[in-house]
């Protein structure tokens, strides 16, 4: 529940009250409590999925209602494929941008026509349309000449294909950074404080490769079955 509150930004004492009128509206026991926390009953399951159904067809509602399409998409990609490659029209397109680690709970709550994910998933709503490489390399800042001495910067979510790759190189954990979002991993790198491993889109002006060495993440694209 502590955790519950923090998410929701509540207090712990207004979750339970709210989870108690919830059980008095029902007549019915949803939650065990105990030291460790508290559990589902068989009660609570089923409440549960009633409320993710209901939450998917009222998203589904809104989004019939607007007539756009809905697309949820991580940072990095919205980057790649919305503002440099210009696959989606932001005039006609709902945009919802989540971290990596945060999508696969997003599909459970809200309705999309379509995902671009970084990480595969699976939900009987939503097909898989497309398997996509992104191409990667370290870069640093246009001013820098020895990035030797240089710290690795890395993003704090655990899901991030990039730092998956940074940390299977086995650098020295005391060269790692970890760094709360990509934007401010960009600007550390552009200042030249450090490198990380970032797409080759990103170069333009501002950054160069450390060296000429490329690699390459998958992407994934799916598409709601009832679109």
């Amino acid at each position: 529940l502590n955790k519950a509150a923090k998410v929701l930004g509540f207090t712990q004492s207004n979750i339970t009250a709210h989870l108690k009128k919830i059980e008095h509206e029902l007549r019915a026991t949803l939650f065990i409590r105990g030291f460790d926390g508290v559990k589902p009953t068989e009660k609570g399951q089923q409440f549960y999925q009633f409320t993710l159904q209901t939450l998917a067809q009222f998203s589904q509602l809104k989004q019939s209602f607007q007539g756009k399409l809905t697309l949820l998409i991580s940072e990095l990609l919205f980057q790649f494929l919305v503002t440099e490659m210009k696959k989606y029209c932001l005039e006609s397109t709902e945009i919802i941008i989540k971290r990596t680690s945060d999508i696969s709970n997003a599909i459970h709550h809200h309705y999309y026509d379509e995902v671009i994910t970084f990480e595969k998933f699976k939900h009987p709503d939503y097909l898989l349309t497309k398997t996509e490489n992104l191409p990667i390399a370290f870069l640093q800042s246009q001013s820098i000449e020895t990035p030797d001495l240089l710290p690795i910067f890395i993003n704090n979510d655990e899901h991030c294909p990039l730092r998956a790759k940074t940390l299977a190189l086995n650098y020295p954990s005391e060269n790692l950074i970890t760094v709360d979002s990509l934007s401010q991993i960009l600007n550390l790198v552009e200042k030249g404080q450090g490198i990380a491993l970032l797409p080759i889109f990103l170069m333009k002006d501002k950054f160069k490769t450390i060296n000429n060495h490329c690699d390459f993440v998958k992407y994934y694209g799916y598409q709601h079955n009832r679109v």
